[in-house]
């Protein structure tokens, strides 16, 4: 699906054939906008949007600019029509998907008279439901919905800005944008309402299958847990929407289901497919009843058996590996042998049962060989020869292309991890495809640490060989055959695609000089533009003064000839806006510490004094990251360094309120978010250092010390025994739980900085060096060696990722002097170098969806934060250390 102007030509045609003048017809970004001139775009109102399928696409939008242009009335549509299959894709968000045109009438009486004659143009056209918004008429391709216009741009308390609504006492208030039609209370429907049909306490689905839950919900139809009434036992469901996920080849979600019933067929005399129970349409949608597959996903698989292996790794020990390797194999070749390739081989469409047999689930990619498809599948276990090409109709894949996705979860069952070869985007010297060199390089850093890879190292290399060297499905059955007969850790095979010698090593260096020549490159130094550097994460556009993903985070590590730029601006910004988010890294207090600490003048530092004051004194979020313990941290800071008494008594009315603030949990202290909080953390109750627990606790400590409050000790002396007795020790590691509801049996290790090992010890540490007691430095230091033995399987950002944990790492180096820590950091650094790809040039270290990004918590200027600490030495950011007189 190229790009193309086709839908901008079609509607600039009616505009010459309808003699209109004064209209725009603008493309930016995503989206195409037509205006007339002068015209009075409401703040809100009863807003339409139509429908269509990539194929109808061009029709309805011919049919609706007739309509909208005789009515001079705003509207706007995807730029290209390839853009459209983002809000048609299975994947698409459901609140945002199927919505082709938008249009804007003036008022409710106009929005009225257009959707009869859009839905009179536009009869018979195919479009899918639009979840968010109600049918004008059943059956057609017209909604409506109440929403934003023009709307009221806020900054929110999550630290992005939202375009909200203005009830009629003039408060704003959130436009909710769900899969349902949530018009707010204050809005009267001028539609007449559709007969709505009445809401069975039991949904009962082809006289048979009554729906229990749901497991999950897609633009292309759910899937669901039922029981069949004939035999009594439970099934999956799953549905396939009309007209839901068509693409250019007039496909849809229900032909995509039936495919996958005919492939289940076919294969059943494999015996490693689900069964297929019953196959039928009601109302319109397709569905597919298939037996319930017993046992966990290969993902949730590998979190129940993964373990510490040995004083240096972590993954599945090789005797529960390879057999679950061998039966994948014997399936393969099955599979293979019956025509097909599966296309879609990863840790969620694998199953394996109590008695260790395999299954594979999900059969939506499965295609017989030689037939046209559309090319997709998980990514980093897509064939990288397939990967250019996802979206695109090709003829179905060679076998090649599934064992190379063999070999990916190979990787995965033995380290707990995905491969992680972020595609290169420049085929260069020091990286490329995520196959051959590259990934026998990569596999054998790995190795190093984890016995279980170094097993399969020969066969896994080989499977993620270039194509036609891949090892076969025989090869892989003797390696592994020979494997579980002798039991040896390391095996000398002579097979296509063995290892090769190692590729050209990047080195941390490499990623500085790169990291801060990337984010001068692409920094905008004009005083007036929007932001320094682009801010939008994860289609949201975020604070761009923020630590988080903006301004203040790269600051604390530009170099003085960039940081100047972006202090000047840093300071204009916070000024005009006055708008003062208490939080540390996704509100305004962490933008006041960068500023002071990175102005070169006193009037800069000035105004971060005085505009501290400004910052709340209380708040609904405890938090470290938008919240109360964050503002507490920076606004002390501040009145430390500025030496300002007053500030200094400010500081102490947050953490006194920080104080008041907990409640009691089987007899410990915790902080939970206002459950009634306009936030998406409302309601939490976390232990991590971001939301939670461990980040409260270090806020306290540093009051505590720093303001001599012996009632503030006393309360992160119950918070550090509240980690002592929620601590899961395994053997020398300690982890640490999400939130206080999580169920033992499905929590995950998690070592990170915001809700795992790193966080908790991060706190534990510090109060180990305040208090000498040894429970907390014990603990710290099995922190200590999860965070390093996790550190295959950990991610790439600073939140979630190695730069977090190697900060804490570094940590025990400087509160203990134990310089294996630091060892231990630079071991973390060689992950991120392992991970590294080269663009324009520069070599980036991308996150878990192969982006890079330049933000502080989710991107480049957080892995620069860790690894020129790890250079220099210098105190960890955004922490109090050297600050209050207790650092070592």
């Amino acid at each position: 699906m190229g790009a193309d102007s086709i839908l901008r030509d079609l509607v600039t045609a009616e505009l010459a054939r309808s003699g209109e003048a004064g209209w725009s017809v603008e493309a930016a970004d995503f989206w195409c906008r037509v205006t007339p001139d002068g015209y009075p775009m409401p703040e809100q109102g009863w807003k339409l949007h139509v429908s269509a399928t990539m194929l109808s696409a061009p029709f309805v939008l011919a049919q609706v600019a007739r309509v909208l242009i005789e009515a001079g009335c705003a509207f706007k549509f995807p730029a290209e029509l390839g853009d459209y299959w983002e809000l048609l894709s299975p994947h698409c968000a459901r609140a945002q998907a199927g919505k082709f045109v938008t249009v804007y009438p003036a008022d409710d009486a106009e929005s009225v008279r257009l959707a009869a004659l859009l839905d009179e143009a536009t009869r018979g056209l195919p479009g899918p439901v639009i979840l968010s918004d109600r049918p004008y008429r059943a059956g057609g391709i017209v909604h409506y919905r109440y929403g934003a216009f023009s709307g009221h741009r806020t900054l929110g308390n999550d630290g992005f800005y939202e375009v909200r609504l203005r009830a009629p006492g003039g408060e704003l208030v959130r436009d909710q944008r769900t899969a349902a039609f949530t018009p707010p209370s204050f809005a009267d429907s001028p539609f007449q309402p559709l007969a709505r049909p009445s809401k069975a306490s039991v949904v009962m689905l082809n006289d048979r299958f009554v729906v229990r839950e749901a497991i999950r919900h897609a633009n292309r139809g759910g899937v669901y847990l039922a029981e069949d009434t004939k035999t009594g036992r439970e099934v999956i469901v799953k549905e396939g929407r009309p007209h839901a996920s068509s693409d250019l080849g007039g496909r849809d979600a229900r032909d995509r289901l039936a495919a996958e019933r005919a492939a289940l067929d076919d294969l059943a005399a494999t015996d490693g497919v689900p069964a297929v129970v019953d196959y039928f349409e009601q109302g319109g949608h397709a569905f597919l009843a298939e037996e319930l597959v017993p046992g966990l996903t290969a993902h949730r698989w590998s979190e129940a058996h993964a373990t510490p292996l040995g004083p240096d790794g972590f993954g599945c020990a090789v005797e529960k590996v390879v057999p679950v390797v061998s039966r994948l194999v014997a399936l393969l070749r099955e599979v293979h042998r019956h025509g097909y390739v599966f296309r879609d081989l990863s840790p969620g469409n694998v199953m394996i049962l109590p008695d260790g047999q395999v299954r594979l689930v999900d059969l939506e990619y499965a295609a017989k060989q030689g037939t046209t498809v559309m090319v997709g599948g998980t990514p980093g276990y897509l064939a990288p020869e397939l990967a250019p090409h996802t979206g695109a109709f090709r003829q179905a894949p060679p076998e090649t292309a599934d064992l190379y996705s063999l070999g990916a979860l190979a990787y995965f069952l033995a380290v707990g991890a995905d491969l992680g070869l972020a595609e290169d985007l420049a085929d260069d010297e020091v990286a490329g495809p995520a196959w051959g060199p590259r990934a026998a390089d990569h596999l054998a850093r790995v190795a190093e640490s984890n016995p279980t890879l170094a097993a399969l190292r020969p066969m896994v290399a080989g499977l993620l060989a270039e194509p036609d060297n891949r090892w076969t499905l025989d090869a892989c059955t003797r390696f592994l055959t020979e494997l579980e007969q002798t039991k040896r850790a390391q095996l000398e095979l002579e097979q296509p695609g063995a290892p090769r010698a190692p590729q050209p090593r990047v080195t941390a260096n490499d990623l500085v000089s790169d990291g801060l020549a990337w984010l001068a490159e692409t920094m905008d130094d004009r005083p007036d533009c929007p932001s320094p550097w682009p801010n939008i994460t994860y289609g949201l556009e975020a604070d761009p003064c923020s630590v988080s993903a903006g301004a203040a985070g790269m600051l604390m590590v530009l170099p003085p000839e960039q940081a100047g730029a972006v202090s000047r601006w840093l300071r204009r910004r916070l000024a005009e806006e006055d708008v003062w988010p208490p939080g540390l890294y996704a509100g305004r207090s962490g933008a006041l510490w960068a500023l002071y600490e990175a102005a070169e003048d006193e009037e800069s530092r000035d105004f971060a004094v005085r505009a501290a004051y400004r910052l709340p004194t209380d708040h609904p979020s405890p938090d470290v990251t938008h919240g109360l313990a964050g503002c507490a941290m920076a606004t002390l800071r501040l009145a430390i360094r500025a030496d300002d008494p007053a500030l200094r008594e400010r500081a102490t009315e947050i953490l006194q309120n920080l104080h008041d603030a907990r409640s009691s949990y089987e007899g410990r202290p915790q902080w939970q978010t206002r459950a009634a909080f306009d936030s998406s953390l409302a309601g939490t109750n976390h232990f991590g250092f971001a939301h939670g627990l461990a980040g409260v606790g270090t806020a306290l400590l540093y009051g505590g010390v720093a303001l001599g409050r012996a009632d503030w000790m006393e309360t992160v002396r119950e918070v550090a025994h509240t980690f002592y007795e929620h601590a899961d020790v395994e053997g020398d590691t300690a982890w640490w739980p999400f939130r206080r509801d999580e169920r033992e049996s499905v929590r995950p290790r998690r070592p990170h900085w915001c809700s795992g090992s790193s966080g908790v010890g991060s706190f534990l540490i510090r109060y180990w060096n305040a208090t000498n007691d040894p429970a907390a430095l014990e603990l710290a230091e099995k922190a200590a060696i999860a965070a390093h033995r996790t550190r295959w399987q950990s991610g790439s950002v600073l939140c979630h990722g190695l730069p977090g944990e190697g900060d804490f790492l570094l940590d025990m180096a400087r509160f203990t002097g134990d310089e294996r820590y630091h060892r231990w950091a630079e071991d973390l650094a060689g992950c991120l170098c392992a991970r590294a790809v080269r663009h324009a040039g520069r070599l980036h270290v991308p996150d878990r969806l192969g982006r890079t990004v330049p933000t502080y918590l989710g991107g480049t200027a957080g892995v620069l934060a860790f690894l020129l600490r790890l250079r220099h030495g210098h105190p960890r950011l955004w922490m109090l250390d050297d600050v209050i007189g207790r650092s070592p």
